[in-house]
């Protein structure tokens, strides 16, 4: 009986110092794991994108005044968004500016401050499609307290051209990238991640 009960005995300790082993190893391993790369700078929530625009050359003349939307109130795999189409006179530089808007929030959250004051990690990149890749083209206004200054682009001038060459109305579209800088420099390169990426149709008349 003596026999057994030490050789049970032996048994549980083997047994209590295996768990204690495995338990030692576990925690050793997971300091030992890399830490998970932290987001320093939340990605931005926007449910909708206006431009306003006006004549640049005739500032007063109502006629060329504008304001376009995008807007997905309840995010990606819901309803489709409102997206208004850009209707443009050619022989015309617009001046634009970007109003972003977060209607999540109550109030309503105006974005465009936030990126403002975010300006050296924030981007617009604005590419037409390639039919009218000649018909308009975009200059980026604003610029960002780096050295050299890099674009924002919440203020920009659309030019477009008046050519014998075409015929109107021409249909295409913009796309607009807003780029997010966060914990990698920015450059004028688009950034890996973006707030938005969409496409506005345009109309040129």
């Amino acid at each position: 009986m003596n026999t057994n009960n030490n050789f049970i005995t032996k048994q549980l300790s083997t047994l209590a110092m295996l768990t204690v082993f495995t338990i030692l190893v576990i925690s050793s391993c997971k300091k030992d794991d890399p830490k998970q790369p932290v987001a320093t700078n939340p990605q931005e929530v926007l449910t909708t994108i206006i431009i306003n625009g006006y004549n640049h050359d005739d500032p007063n003349n109502t006629q060329y005044h504008f304001s376009y939307k995008w807007e997905d109130l309840d995010g990606d795999g819901g309803l489709n968004p409102v997206i208004d189409t850009l209707a443009l006179d050619t022989g015309i530089e617009y001046h634009c500016h970007v109003l972003i808007l977060d209607k999540t929030k109550i109030p309503v959250d105006t974005v465009s401050y936030a990126i403002e004051d975010e300006k050296n990690m924030h981007q617009f990149f604005y590419t037409a499609s390639s039919n009218l890749d000649d018909k308009f083209e975009t200059e980026i206004l604003d610029f960002d307290n780096n050295t050299p200054a890099l674009p924002v682009g919440l203020e920009f001038h659309l030019n477009t051209t008046s050519n014998a060459s075409y015929t109107t109305p021409l249909l295409g579209s913009l796309n607009m990238v807003l780029s997010h800088y966060d914990g990698v420099p920015k450059t004028t390169a688009k950034s890996a991640e973006s707030d938005i990426d969409i496409n506005f149709p345009v109309k040129l008349k």
